[in-house]
């Protein structure tokens, strides 16, 4: 998002934001208060974000990959794991209580409901 578009949008988000916090003691119960005090305390930390320039907030922001680890023995399980950059084949990941997986490929997977983007695995054997 440009810096332009993202400070308008910053600005207004603050502007909703005070209106909002101003009428949190109209509202009725605590639990709803309490409840529509902690929404408005995530968008005060989006809108913070809006004003941090593009490229701090998109620099090595770490993603979550999904792998399958795959035994010798044809069993197999599913790891999640944060990198700060995509993996690729050849690559060796650590997997905690499971040693050391260099990745051989890449798996795309149907999902359910139809309309849904399939989900993409990294598919490992273990290392030698």
């Amino acid at each position: 998002m440009g810096g332009e578009l993202a400070a308008r949008n910053a600005e207004a988000l603050e502007r909703a934001l005070r209106l909002s916090r101003r009428q949190l003691v109209s509202i009725d119960g605590d639990d709803d208060r309490r409840r529509r005090a902690d929404a408005l305390a995530h968008i005060e930390g989006y809108t913070a974000l809006l004003r941090l320039p593009t490229g701090q907030v998109m620099e090595h922001a770490p993603a979550l990959y999904t792998f399958k680890l795959v035994f010798p023995d044809g069993r197999w399980s599913v790891g999640e794991k944060q990198l700060p950059d995509p993996p690729s084949q050849g690559d060796v990941v650590d997997f905690d209580g499971y040693g050391d997986w260099r990745i051989e490929g890449q798996q795309r997977v149907g999902v359910r409901p139809a309309g849904k983007a399939p989900r993409e695995f990294f598919v490992c054997a273990p290392a030698a």
